[in-house]
């Protein structure tokens, strides 16, 4: 025994972890723009805890960047890393609507199945989709996580990022393949990859699903850093070589309008950056 009583099972540990982030996120709910400072005794008031329970929830918070605490004072205030996860919240809720009507645009110009996609760490992550009005049985939905390296979303935006930051962010020389087409090393991707930046968009030629095909081209914000990638999918059967050409000017003139509309520009083939 270690004098300490008997330990919490499995379930328990797990139930107390939940109640964990529950009582964090009750004291991040205390602070306003009326009140943006809190000293530890009126946190505890507001939330119902144990002023030694708040205080540890604090340090952890703080340890984490979440939370900051004024030298002068003792008061604790939102930390730095809120604003930034508040900033990325809010760019791609921006994204969504701005590209929404683009979308649909994209989808009946093309009669097929049209997404929205941002880099999510190593893979795709999916924030709309349009579906196109030919029954199909897509491996999407909003909030799936797909790989970038055997997607045309996917490589539409890692062509936007030099060859160490591929490499760095894959992890590994050798890739899984899903299908015969798949690329299954980081050499034979960074070839697709250069293709992709040549042609100004990316083919998914059956690479994550036999029958499948897509084309996608990325989206710039008003800084010029890549924010997204907007593409066109449907059966190998209906994208032939004529289609992909044509379904590729498609996907790069919506992601260019996208662009534009969060401050982006492109003049003569030179990249710009939009003041107004």
């Amino acid at each position: 025994m270690n004098g300490r009583g008997p330990q919490p099972s499995k379930l328990e540990a797990r139930l107390y972890r939940v109640q964990a982030i529950d009582r964090a996120a009750k004291i991040l709910d205390c602070f306003t723009f009326e009140q943006p400072e809190l000293p530890v005794s009126e946190i505890a008031a507001k939330t119902g805890l144990h002023k030694s329970t708040a205080h540890r929830i604090l340090m952890a918070l703080e340890y984490n960047d979440i939370i900051g605490q004024n030298q002068e004072t003792g008061n604790y205030y939102l930390g730095l890393k809120l604003f930034k996860l508040g900033n990325q919240a809010t760019a791609r809720i921006q994204l969504r609507e701005v590209a929404r009507p683009y979308l649909i645009q994209l989808m009946e110009e093309t009669k097929e199945t049209v997404h929205l996609a941002v880099l999510d760490e190593n893979q795709v992550l999916y924030l709309e989709k349009v579906e196109g009005p030919h029954a199909l049985r897509m491996p999407s939905r909003v909030g799936r996580r797909i790989p970038t390296y055997c997607t045309s979303l996917g490589k539409a935006m890692l062509s936007c990022l030099d060859k160490q930051q591929v490499k760095q962010l894959l992890r590994g020389p050798r890739l899984k393949a899903y299908t015969a087409n798949t690329a299954t090393n980081i050499d034979e991707l960074l070839g697709d990859l250069e293709k992709t930046r040549r042609r100004g968009y990316a083919v998914d030629d059956e690479e994550i699903e036999l029958g499948l095909r897509c084309v996608g081209a990325p989206i710039r914000d008003y800084s010029g850093h890549m924010v997204g990638a907007v593409s066109v999918a449907g059966p190998s059967a209906r994208m032939n070589q004529e289609k992909l050409l044509f379904f590729g000017a498609q996907v790069m003139k919506m992601a260019a309008s996208i662009s534009r509309d969060l401050g982006y520009d492109v003049f003569g083939g030179r990249e710009k950056v939009l003041s107004e």
